[in-house]
């Protein structure tokens, strides 16, 4: 499975959208973004969030990437793992919405 930084890149390469117009958009320079991008899947959730805003895609077809998700009875074995990541910003996302009160 290859790291969710390595997927947004990838997205946004597909997409024709470069660094710089996410950075700008999210208000921080390039350089910044591409330290944060360098996490690899450590990356935070509310960054994932902004940048699939940004993008126009959704976080789980971020996290599956380059395969769309699929409900659990049409996925393969492999795709369990993504399960356990998919579970876990799910988690993440309790954790904000609680800090957010």
């Amino acid at each position: 499975m290859e790291d969710i930084s390595f997927n947004i890149k990838a997205i946004c390469k597909a997409k024709g959208i470069n660094q710089e117009v996410i950075s700008d958009s999210l208000g921080i320079t390039q350089g910044t973004l591409s330290q944060k991008l360098s996490k690899g899947n450590n990356i935070k959730y509310s960054l994932i969030l902004e940048i699939s805003n940004i993008i126009k895609v959704s976080v789980i077809d971020i996290i599956t990437y380059p395969t769309k998700y699929l409900p659990e009875e049409k996925q393969c074995v492999k795709c369990k793992e993504k399960e356990i990541i998919i579970n876990n910003l799910n988690d993440y996302i309790d954790i904000i919405k609680r800090k957010g009160r």
